[in-house]
């Protein structure tokens, strides 16, 4: 399961690459990470996509219609753990409430 990270920090902080058609293009570099910032059209999620079988997995996400964009961009492994907080947020930047959090009321 990849590692989903703060997605404002990553749109801010992370430096753009292209986008590859396969995972055989990945352009990876010793000590950095590729993170995918991805949105529903509803909520965005960045996650970390550097191991070929993540990014496959995205591509095919993607290609299913469950995503409708793909960015990706380069951080530092140090900063891609720092960054690492499990949570989407909307498109414009705002929390997604948690599922669990709603039914409780």
């Amino acid at each position: 399961m990849p590692l989903y990270l703060a997605v404002g920090a990553v749109l801010a902080e992370g430096d753009p690459v292209p986008v590859p058609s396969d995972a055989s293009g990945l352009p990876m570099s010793p000590g950095r990470r590729l993170v995918a910032v991805v949105h529903n059209g509803e909520w965005q999620s960045a996650l970390d996509v550097s191991h070929p079988a993540a990014y496959d997995k995205l591509r095919k996400r993607i290609a299913e219609g469950v995503w409708h964009d793909l960015r990706l961009f380069s951080l530092s492994a140090e900063r891609v753990v720092e960054l690492a907080d499990g949570r989407r947020v909307t498109m414009d930047g705002l929390p997604v409430p948690d599922p669990g959090r709603a039914a409780l009321r």
